[in-house]
């Protein structure tokens, strides 16, 4: 029930000693749910959060369904829940609905511009907390709201299934044009509008996409955010 199900993932048993260990570090573990549900799965997916609940005990599930939320709550979860990007939250009245059914945290879409971002954080309802990409890879479509990958071959991105056919080369005008990236995003980087992102306290948390990325990019990344973050006045670290 993960859009990385494709990925090498953890097992429940070794995400359960990752989790404490992170636990034991001050860092907060969230687990990702954030695919759409078929009518078959509702079961299946009770089941997973249960043992997630039990085993893993992360700090937040994040969920793309809303349908999903009575059976977070149902299956013994008791901790927080955060709506994925991919639930397109674009509008102030998105995030009433979501913190009337039980989130605390909306990841905002990044179609939205800065100006954007803003009117959501001042209709933000009171207990509810925002969270903003400011780096990774970027879909061509709507916050991965496509259809391709499912025309290409059954396997929807909406599923956790995407094969990315908008990542590959294609040729313009016949065999013998060259071929290009004609659909592929350049990636997300939003370290130029870190600062005044800092001016929108409803925003808590800032999300780094790391689709399938190994460790060393994890942490010179972050370093770099959080050199952002801390050292707004200093020009040293934009070079």
């Amino acid at each position: 029930f993960s859009a990385r199900m494709q990925a090498k993932n953890f097992g429940l048993g070794e995400l359960a000693a990752l989790a404490e260990y992170a636990r034991a570090k001050g860092v907060r573990v969230y687990v990702a749910m954030n695919v759409l549900l078929k009518p078959g799965d509702a079961r299946a997916a009770g089941g997973l959060i249960q043992r997630l609940a039990r085993m893993v005990r992360p700090a937040a599930l994040i969920v793309q369904d809303l349908g999903l939320l009575p059976v977070i709550r149902q299956a013994g979860f008791e901790g927080e829940i955060h709506i994925s990007t991919l639930a397109n939250a674009t509008h102030p009245s998105a995030l009433a609905v979501a913190k009337s059914l039980g989130a605390s945290r909306v990841v905002l879409p990044r179609e939205l511009n800065l100006d954007e971002v803003r009117l959501m954080a001042e209709a933000c309802p009171e207990g509810l907390g925002l969270e903003l990409f400011v780096h990774g890879a970027l879909c061509h479509c709507v916050s991965g709201r496509c259809w391709w990958s499912s025309f290409f071959g059954g396997k929807s991105g909406l599923r956790g299934r995407c094969v990315q056919p908008c990542r590959r080369l294609y040729r313009q005008g016949g065999a013998k044009g060259k071929p290009e990236r004609l659909f592929s995003c350049q990636d997300l980087s939003l370290d130029v509008l870190t600062k005044p992102l800092l001016d929108i306290p409803q925003i808590g948390s800032w999300k780094i996409e790391g689709r399938k990325k190994g460790p060393h990019y994890v942490y010179y990344v972050v370093t770099a955010y959080r050199m952002l973050r801390d050292q707004p006045g200093d020009p040293t670290t934009r070079k």
